[in-house]
């Protein structure tokens, strides 16, 4: 009679199996894609500069990825964003150079696989400096522990390189619009030329007037939409001396626009207005709020922003304090593409 095989349950044998398991997990999830998966670089991906990587390791080394990931999925390309920036989801080929990617874990804060350009440079000096002087609600912590003063030291250079270098060749080329805007804008108001900000929007939005009434309820809410979420730069006042209008004005220029001046609130049209809050002015640290803001936010907050001259912060606005925008006639406008083209 044959004898029927036994099946231990021992430690040994536990163990033995364990490691087996545990080893196959680790060679079918770690080694063998290491192998064998080369995806190849896509057309954005690029080396970083010697700053770029010091500036990487900062953002490392203060643990960034805890909070910001560095993916586009396709659920994520909904928003404003989208429009400012490539518009597709994270390849693998764009994390070509990267030996360590720093995906990220969650998104207490905005994805920033794209944020290369989005931004100027001096947005980013005044947010890095304290979140809440940029976006009165952030949690980011402060950096800072990397100013002296007025200045801010290398170690924030090296952190804006690297953060204006995510998005690859997409990125520089939004970075280069956004300084060849910021000369143009500042040379043209340089030569008195203030009609110059026109091209910025579309022509069709010169005509636009707010489709909401200047009701006690607009005004109240569009006051409640401002101190919530612009007195940083354009101030508590609404006129442009926030807290950081010390690193986007001076010599940052240019500045937070100051409300409290009627000849610049006659300046823009109700539609300018709308696409200035809804998308940011590019070329300037103005940056967009359509992914935080409702249609009706920002048509309130426009609403609002006509009676800052007449004492609407101050006091409960009310539409009597409304300074209208003149009645624009068709012009026609220098599209933004001949301003980027280069003069021969």
């Amino acid at each position: 009679m044959t004898a029927k095989p036994v099946f231990r349950m021992d430690v040994p044998t536990v163990a033995f199996g364990a490691a087996i398991v545990f080893w196959s997990i680790v060679f079918v999830v770690v080694a063998l894609p290491y192998l064998t998966f080369r995806p190849p670089q896509s057309a954005d991906a690029r080396p970083l500069t010697q700053t770029e990587e010091a500036g990487r390791r900062l953002y490392a080394a203060n643990g960034c990825y805890y909070c910001h990931s560095q993916y586009l999925r396709p659920q994520d390309w909904t928003g404003v964003g989208s429009f400012r920036t490539i518009g597709r989801v994270a390849q693998a080929g764009d994390y070509y150079y990267l030996q360590t990617p720093m995906l990220g874990t969650e998104r207490t804060g905005p994805d920033l696989s794209q944020e290369g350009g989005v931004h100027t440079d001096e947005w980013h000096i005044a947010h890095f400096n304290n979140p809440r002087y940029t976006f009165p609600k952030s949690i980011m912590p402060e950096f800072s522990f990397y100013y002296t003063g007025d200045q801010q030291n290398a170690e924030i250079d090296q952190l804006i390189a690297y953060v204006q270098s995510l998005g690859g060749r997409a990125a520089d080329d939004r970075v280069a619009r956004q300084q060849t805007l910021k000369q143009k804008l500042l040379t043209e108001r340089g030569n008195g030329n203030q009609d110059i900000i026109h091209d910025w929007f579309p022509t069709t939005w010169r005509n636009v007037k707010n489709p909401l009434e200047p009701t006690q309820r607009s005004l109240t809410h569009g006051k409640t939409v401002f101190l919530t979420n612009c007195i940083g730069c354009h101030g508590l006042q609404g006129d442009g001396k926030g807290p950081a209008a010390r690193w986007i004005g001076g010599k940052y220029q240019p500045a937070p626009r100051n409300f409290t001046d009627i000849n610049a609130q006659q300046l823009f049209s109700d539609g300018e207005l709308y696409d200035a809050i809804l998308y940011g002015v590019d070329g300037t640290a103005m940056p967009a709020w359509g992914d935080i803001l409702t249609v009706n936010d920002i048509w309130d907050v426009t609403n609002f922003l006509r009676t800052i001259p007449n004492g609407g912060i101050n006091r409960d606005p009310t539409a009597d304090m409304m300074v209208s925008a003149p009645d624009y006639k068709p012009i026609e406008l220098t599209p933004l593409t001949t301003i980027l083209t280069p003069t021969p």
